[in-house]
């Protein structure tokens, strides 16, 4: 084949898929801005008969006819975006008898109401507790501990301050739902970006005379890591915290 044709068939082809994705880009805003009823219209055949056998079946597990058809609606948007790629909703959620039970006992999200604040000091007080527990075993097998293989104890605070912070950052994305979540490539890029940020601070605090940031004991590292630990076991029985800080979960 000529290779201009080649060409020609390659652009077509680029042109069909930056159509078809700027069809799709559009059709998205307006199931975004939609009403219940309007969405409602825009279902499939199988698609409108599972939500209709979902509502039916969160009824009959103990739901008000108002609750079941607000937990349906909820769902109206996300199942018209997956039909639009050709998922069902049977896919996308497994079986009637599942998605109910799913419903049904999902846990209220208590964790995504936790403040900033609250994740990033939680955070901060767990990175510390593994931080110096980690500093007071390798303490007790090294004879010359120096900046070479241990961290003065500012520099510690400083790194796992931040740490914390990036930590319920990355949670609270985790915890969003999908429509507000960044996407993938933009948690990536920040999270870099603060890898980076973590870096050169604590290349600042290496810097600091021994004096203020000194290397602490192995012992002393230890009695620390103990009592840091269980200042975080305080706050967090005292805040309501249950999720897990490295998981989000």
């Amino acid at each position: 084949m000529d290779p201009r044709q080649k060409n020609k068939q390659a652009q077509k082809k680029q042109q069909a898929k930056a159509a078809k994705r700027h069809e799709q880009a559009l059709v998205a805003q307006q199931v975004a801005a939609a009403s219940p009823e309007q969405l409602r219209a825009k279902l499939s055949k199988r698609n409108e008969d599972y939500l209709f056998k979902l509502h039916k079946a969160l009824v009959e597990n103990g739901k008000s006819e108002q609750q079941a058809q607000q937990q349906v609606d909820d769902l109206l948007s996300e199942v018209i975006d997956n039909q639009i790629k050709g998922i069902p909703a049977r896919q996308l959620y497994g079986t009637v008898a599942t998605e109910v039970d799913t419903l049904l006992h999902k846990k209220e999200t208590s964790n995504k109401q936790v403040e900033f604040w609250k994740l990033s000091v939680d955070g901060a007080l767990l990175w510390g507790a593994m931080f110096l527990v980690v500093f007071g075993i390798m303490g007790f097998f090294t004879k010359h501990p120096d900046r070479s293989n241990q961290m003065g104890i500012l520099t510690t605070i400083v790194i796992c301050a931040l740490w914390g912070i990036l930590f319920a950052w990355f949670n609270q994305q985790m915890m969003e739902t999908k429509k507000k979540r960044k996407s993938a490539w933009q948690i990536i890029l920040y999270s870099v970006l603060a890898l980076v940020v973590i870096w050169m601070v604590s290349l600042l605090t290496y810097i600091l005379p021994p004096a203020i940031n000194p290397i602490l004991p192995p012992i002393v590292n230890i009695i620390l890591a103990v009592v840091v630990y269980g200042i975080r076991w305080l706050f967090r029985y005292y805040y309501h915290i249950t999720i897990n800080t490295l998981s989000g979960r």
